[in-house]
């Protein structure tokens, strides 16, 4: 009966470091539950990083981007007055936008507006402007394309063209 008690008694010590055992593993696992979880609560209050959201591109980005491409020194060299009047169609939002190109006696004006008293009118598509004013095409290139259009006084447009 002895050996019998002592089995039981094995049983029972060898039952208590296995329970140990896993007690230990479980409180080891823990520290590290609780860290991932500190994580996931803290990527919840600190948002990813987004990229940045894109800018619209308005007809005002393209007058500025458009009057940064012209020549001051060829404009310095147009006497007198010359006006266009430029359509943009077909922008990201879907709307269109005018301005205009004023070269009187040297000085450059470009607006959003547009322009009563122009010499000629030119109407071309969202894609074709912002190809132009970001160097992907050319001027020559440009007024070969389809969707470019211009009507009026074409020495005044030859004139204004030689500023870009």
């Amino acid at each position: 009966m002895v050996k019998n008690v002592k089995k039981t008694d094995e049983k029972k010590i060898a039952a208590e470091v296995k329970s140990t055992a896993a007690a230990k593993k479980a409180a080891a696992k823990k520290p590290a539950a609780k860290t991932a979880a500190k994580t996931a609560s803290s990527a919840k209050k600190t948002p990813a990083k987004k990229a940045p959201a894109k800018k619209a591109v308005t007809v005002e980005t393209v007058c500025k981007k458009l009057e940064k491409k012209i020549s001051s020194q060829k404009a310095a060299a147009i006497k007198g007055k010359i006006a266009a009047d430029i359509e943009v169609w077909g922008f990201e939002d879907g709307s269109n936008g005018k301005m205009y190109i004023e070269v009187n006696n040297g000085a450059v004006t470009v607006m959003p507006y547009t322009y009563d008293e122009k010499d000629f009118r030119v109407s071309l598509s969202y894609a074709l402007a912002s190809a132009f004013v970001e160097g992907k095409l050319s001027l020559g290139d440009l007024i070969n394309e389809k969707d470019f259009y211009a009507e009026g006084n074409i020495a005044a447009a030859v004139k204004l063209a030689a500023i870009f």
